[in-house]
């Protein structure tokens, strides 16, 4: 099993990763975004709204000035 499939089985189990950054999502329609480091696709269903994401696919989104991150414990 590779690190890819490891990591989908960690996320198939259903606990949230302890690691994970939040981000609110700032733009006006419903967007997909692929994670640029885990390859892991995030659904952001209109401006808003709000996720758990991997922090090394956070970076990356933060950047875009779409995201904005925010405290989630």
């Amino acid at each position: 099993m590779c690190c890819g499939q490891k990591r989908s089985a960690m996320k198939a189990d259903g606990a949230p990763n302890p690691t994970a950054v939040k981000l609110l999502y700032r733009g006006q329609f419903p967007i997909n975004v692929r994670g640029s480091v885990t390859g892991q696709v995030y659904q952001f269903a209109a401006r808003h709204s709000a996720q758990l994401v991997d922090p090394l696919d956070a970076t990356a989104m933060t950047q875009t000035r779409l995201f904005k991150q925010i405290p989630w414990r």
